[in-house]
């Protein structure tokens, strides 16, 4: 039987000693009372220890952000309406576990979530996703934006007194170098540059300063997108001041206090853990609550739970619906832990080096696709959890029915799944490799990663002939392993690869580029193919929804008919965020990439 997500089905507990009713100022600093107030739940976030219904494979996200902006001149969305506040406490230190080390201290580039876990907490953006309503985009730095040439100009003034860690202002000049570095043509896009999908090139005029408080960003066109993709937590500010420091470097973060956020890093023990406490001049008024955080570095997921049973650690910062001993907390700590269910935006897969031999050859990369049994793999990795589809999230393009029903993605035990292993091959047979080849498997020791490639690797070898050994590598290790192919010149030293993709914004475009583009998240040998640019630069621009999925069908129909293609996906997941009952202020997020910086959490203890 399938295993299901643990799902908020019941309003936290009556634990808070006082509710006082206020209004917020979401961008802006205002009178703090005694206990600064956090935004009460508003979605009954806590999951039953007991109860855990099913998540059907068919539920989808929504399709978000396929309007663009009204052409005339607009305000921001108001940042003080009112919402409820309940009031929360100060001071306590909280422990809480990382599923893998950091690879990346600098933002730049960065496509990694256990990197983002550990630098959000250092640094601010200029706009970032709401904690209390997780959908919406607020303010960070910025004091307010307004919108303006048609929905192409975007001009934010910064709040006023903001400091770096190591006193100097912050100011909007700080911002345009940070957002320029991100723009620069010669970094990879990775996460933290996806929103230059949009912009103008910073020649002519993408991000502008205008005075030591104000900057604008023009687009390429009117987009609602942008705004999402400039909230998410990689796209980080640093401090211009620091330019020619290596602040991927650790130890550089600390001697310099080159942060502005919540936390301050305080020490860093590689494959260990990293250490941050206070920041006690951080710009937000009343924030961050926790005086202290320890983040443990366990990748070992059943030393994980045990250390939630043990009361070592509080919670950790996000999953997959993978890790059973996890999504099981809830039930084996008799409801003192809470696993709260996001959104399916997990792409998982098999990575092939197209650089390489035989993988250059499509036919060889099409009778993989074919042969490969998803549903197989969703039983015996995933544990029943994952939606067997193709290319998008169910429903964004086309319903998990519609995709179950498709040339490599229908049951091997159907007449049409037979049809796929003889077509599979026949076209081994076409390459010249009638009895199949010796390959490598690579998998970072993370999540499903590693039995998943054991199962892909048994079902290759019986059906095609293909085998190899399996090599594993430290999470930081493994992404350095696969980048080594991303030059032009290079070919990296891998051959198939299993791994996953969260995307960073549920839309169309956080796929692409995830996967799909030049220099995406999961596109380590910058495969490209001139209808799948033509396609997203088509959909970017569309404004009617409708059309918009027209178009993105055109791109999954290209792509699942493997006629040329670099990834093959096993199934989409979801994420989940699991935690001690004791933490508080948490309101769940669209997808598993933002949310780390913690300012708005605290613990009642």
């Amino acid at each position: 039987m399938a295993r299901s997500l643990l799902h908020p089905v019941r309003v936290l507990l009556p634990l808070l000693l006082a509710l006082v009713l206020m209004v917020a100022v979401a961008c802006g600093s205002a009178e703090q009372p005694t206990q600064a107030p956090v935004a009460a739940a508003t979605q009954a976030p806590v999951a039953a220890a007991t109860q855990a219904p099913a998540v059907a494979a068919t539920q989808a996200p929504a399709v978000a952000a396929t309007q663009v902006p009204a052409a005339q001149a607009t305000k921001a969305p108001d940042p003080t309406q009112a919402v409820v506040m309940v009031e929360g406490k100060y001071g306590q230190h909280v422990n809480m576990w990382a599923y893998a080390d950091t690879r990346d201290w600098d933002p730049l580039g960065s496509a990694s979530l256990s990197s983002v876990i550990s630098y959000s907490q250092l640094y601010n953006q200029l706009v970032q996703y709401d904690t209390t309503n997780t959908s919406d985009v607020v303010c960070d730095l910025c004091a307010s934006w307004e919108v303006s040439n048609g929905g192409q100009t975007f001009t934010f003034e910064l709040r006023d007194g903001i400091k770096w860690q190591d006193g100097q202002d912050l100011t909007a000049e700080d911002v345009v170098y940070g957002l320029q570095r991100f723009m620069n043509p010669e970094v990879s896009i990775g996460r933290s540059g996806l929103f230059r999908n949009y912009t103008l090139t910073k020649e002519e005029g993408g991000v502008k300063l205008i005075d030591p408080s104000t900057l604008e960003i023009n687009l390429q066109f009117p987009s609602a997108a942008f705004l999402k993709f400039l909230a998410i937590d990689y796209v980080k500010i640093l401090p211009k001041h620091l330019d020619g420091i290596d602040l991927n470097q650790a130890e550089n973060i600390i001697e310099h206090k080159a942060g502005s956020g919540p936390f301050i890093l305080d020490e860093y023990q590689r494959g260990n853990f990293y250490k941050v406490s206070k920041n006690p001049n951080y710009f937000k008024e009343g924030r961050p609550f926790f005086d202290s955080i320890d983040h443990f570095i366990i990748a070992d997921r059943s030393r994980a739970a045990a250390s939630a049973k043990a009361n070592q650690t509080d919670m950790r910062n996000s999953g997959n619906s993978y890790d059973k001993e996890v999504v099981d907390l809830p039930k084996n700590t008799n409801g003192e832990w809470i696993t709260y269910a996001l959104p399916p935006s997990f792409n998982v897969g098999l990575m092939i080096n197209v650089k390489k031999e035989p993988f250059s050859d499509p036919r060889v990369r099409r009778a993989i696709y074919l042969a490969m049994d998803r549903q197989q793999i969703n039983e015996l990795v995933m544990d029943g959890t994952g939606g067997v589809t193709t290319i998008f999230a169910p429903g964004m393009a086309y319903s998990a029915e519609e995709g179950a029903t498709w040339p490599g993605v229908r049951p091997k035990d159907t007449p049409g799944g037979q049809e796929d292993l003889v077509e599979a091959k026949r076209l081994m047979a076409e390459a010249g490799f009638p009895d199949g080849f010796k390959t490598t498997y690579d998998a970072r020791m993370v999540s499903f990663y590693t039995p998943m490639c054991q199962v892909i690797k048994e079902q290759l070898k019986a059906t095609l002939g293909i085998d190899g050994d399996i090599r594993t590598w430290e999470s930081a290790a493994g992404y350095q392993h696969y980048n080594a192919a991303r030059a032009p010149d290079a070919e990296g030293d891998w051959e198939l690869a299993c791994q996953g993709e969260g995307t960073t914004v549920l839309d169309f475009d956080g796929i692409y580029g995830g996967v799909y583009r030049k220099g995406a998240t999961r596109n380590y040998t910058d495969w490209s193919h001139p209808l799948i640019e033509e396609l997203f630069e088509k959909q970017k621009v569309e404004q009617d929804p409708a059309k918009r999925i027209e178009i993105n069908r055109e791109a999954a129909d290209f792509l699942s008919s493997f006629e040329d293609n670099h990834f093959i996906t096993a199934g989409w997941g979801g994420f989940f965020w699991p935690q001690h009952r004791d933490i508080r202020g948490f309101q769940v997020p669209e997808t598993v990439q933002y949310g780390f910086k913690h300012e708005d959490l605290w613990l009642d203890r």
